[in-house]
């Protein structure tokens, strides 16, 4: 660390009724100097809503006032997200006696970092040797000193600077990203995604809520893109050293090909030769790339899984380096073969295909020589189209749609490549699938549904698209024409689990899921932008689901919005007000 970590402990952060800035809280002795023998560290990620303040009317602080006596007093965990929960298997909620074992101190950049030198708290360009820049530079080894992070990103509609601020804004700022990255990076690698004060989830990462490269994201000051760049390397080398320290191969091999990923965007080339002594004589004298591939990622045979269930051309598949995917080819690696474990550290369920990886992870050049070797684009759990909708994947869409690939074949459970892309907000990918196919008013009903549920979708630019398709906003859901055998079959279930006292994000939608509709998803998923948006759009309130609930029921002694509150009372005008301005501004954005 180049600048002390300074914390606030938790008791003190819950007395605040303003935020005050770094020097003021020293002064008033506030401010602790933390280190592992005071107790547990919590890193606090946010976006800003004004320019020179994070937080003027105290909105996103008295959310996460709120989480916070949560996970201090209760009993239970914090819960898996949907997607995570319903995919992933083997990955484990997050119990909250953890946060209750040992003294809690909160990093926020507010507090922790200097504040009233000339520099913008949001960039690198403070004048050189400043307190303000070399703490901005310790913000990887904060956060790797962190036992818990928290991501804070309540619904704020702010028509002084134009923007509707949510979790999908937050994602996109580079900043945030180098935070995320430096979490998901370090040995504590699981983070907690705040929505309001009471819809905190642990996130399943990749699959649950993807995200781009950190130099794929948006900055203030452009420069700090390329100052980043060493800083991203460095973490994926302490990473990298840590896996081959503890001989977890598996995590190795998935970082060591994943950081093309990592680094796109960034002036920055991958770490080579780890292993410079490890031998493949199974392979000699065959192809170059692959022979040094197989020695840098530990593996002996071109056919052979490890015991994570993965074979040398799915690790492949995630560096997208196409003279390595061409090489274990040539060597009659099978394109077709899937997975045998999930991944909870990447989000991944089982029987992912080397081509669901390289859409996934959009390595398109590698994606195409895959599909020229004759590898299926359907099979496993869902079609290699609806990993292009996830990850908004539009140049992957066109490929594999190009190949005969439809928008509408079905995964295992029953949404569709073109729900998938509604579902993760994937706006690129759907006008690019749009493109291949014209969906019926039902087709754009359903992708209106999924966009209201787990993958965090339900932006008002996502609802208003759906609904120029002829979406039908008041839309129920029926799980024998909308799901699959194996769908209602899972849906049971879970409806089964809640109804005897097992109750999970997953379970809790399984057993309302009957005669649901977007505003109740929107609701339960605390995605209130879209809520407003669908509002707006004249959602009516009086309907009913199986267990006789109605939207309103399900946020029902729970802080929101006013914006929603009064929506949900019969006055849409403030819910106008606030699509109107998230319509605004992504049309901003788009330009």
């Amino acid at each position: 660390m180049l600048f002390p970590m300074y914390t606030v402990a938790a008791e003190v952060l819950l007395k605040m009724t303003e935020i005050r800035p770094h020097e003021e809280l020293k002064v008033r002795g506030d401010l602790v100097i933390f280190d592992i023998d005071k107790g547990n560290a919590l890193f606090v990620s946010h976006q800003w809503v004004a320019e020179q303040h994070p937080d003027p009317e105290f909105r996103q602080m008295s959310i996460l006032q709120n989480v916070l006596r949560h996970l201090m007093t209760s009993s239970g965990s914090v819960p898996l997200d949907y997607v995570t929960e319903t995919l992933v298997f083997r990955a484990k909620p997050l119990p909250m006696h953890v946060f209750q074992s040992s003294p809690l101190f909160i990093w926020y950049d507010y507090f922790s970092c200097p504040q009233l030198e000339i520099c913008d708290v949001r960039s690198m360009d403070g004048s050189v040797g400043s307190q303000q820049d070399t703490c901005i530079h310790s913000i990887s080894a904060y956060v790797e000193a962190c036992r818990f992070f928290l991501a804070l990103c309540p619904v704020i509609d702010s028509p002084r600077e134009d923007k509707v601020f949510t979790a999908r804004t937050w994602s996109c700022r580079g900043w945030c990203r180098m935070e995320r990255a430096a979490r998901e990076l370090s040995v504590h690698d699981t983070w907690i995604l705040v929505q309001s004060s009471a819809s905190f989830e642990l996130v399943g990462t990749a699959l649950s809520f993807p995200s781009a490269s950190v130099g794929e994201g948006e900055f203030t000051v452009a420069a700090d893109r390329d100052k980043l760049a060493p800083i991203v390397r460095s973490l994926l080398w302490r990473k990298l050293r840590l896996c081959l320290q503890k001989w977890e191969l598996p995590a190795y091999r998935r970082l060591l090909n994943l950081q093309t990923v990592h680094l796109r965007g960034l002036a920055a080339e991958p770490i080579k030769d780890l292993v410079p002594g490890f031998s493949a004589n199974a392979v000699s004298g065959h192809s170059t790339a692959a022979e040094s591939f197989l020695r840098q990622n530990m593996l002996t045979t071109v056919s052979g899984a490890d015991n994570a269930g993965w074979r040398p051309l799915h690790y492949a598949a995630l560096s997208g380096n196409v003279d390595v995917v061409e090489g274990l080819l040539r060597l009659r690696a099978n394109p077709n073969q899937r997975t045998l474990k999930d991944v909870p550290q990447l989000g991944l369920p089982l029987w992912m295909s080397p081509l669901d990886l390289a859409i996934f992870y959009k390595h398109n050049d590698a994606a195409q020589l895959i599909l020229a070797a004759r590898a299926q684009p359907e099979g496993g759990f869902g079609p290699a189209l609806q990993w292009a909708s996830n990850a908004n994947n539009e140049e992957g869409a066109r490929l594999l749609c190009s190949a005969g690939s439809s928008p509408f074949a079905r995964n295992l459970l029953g949404p569709s490549a073109l729900d998938c892309a509604a579902a993760y907000g994937s706006m690129a990918a759907l006008e690019e699938l749009l493109q291949h196919c014209q969906p019926t008013s039902l087709d754009a009903s359903r992708a209106l549904l999924s966009c209201s549920d787990g993958g965090r979708g339900a932006s008002a630019e996502m609802v208003q698209r759906l609904i120029d398709l002829r979406a039908d906003v008041n839309f129920q859901q029926n799980l024998r024409r909308d799901w699959t055998l194996v769908g209602r079959v899972f849906m049971s279930a879970q409806a089964m689990k809640h109804r005897f006292g097992t109750k999970t994000v997953g379970s809790t939608r399984a057993y309302h899921a009957s005669g649901s509709t977007p505003l109740m998803w929107a609701l339960v998923s605390a995605q209130y932008e879209g809520a407003a948006a669908l509002l707006a759009a004249g959602a009516r309130l009086d309907i009913c689901n199986c267990r006789g609930w109605r939207a309103e029921d399900f946020v029902k002694g729970l802080s929101i919005p006013a914006f929603l509150q009064q929506g949900l009372e019969g006055d849409p005008s403030a819910c106008r007000r606030v699509a109107c301005l998230a319509l605004s501004d992504a049309d901003v954005f788009q330009i």
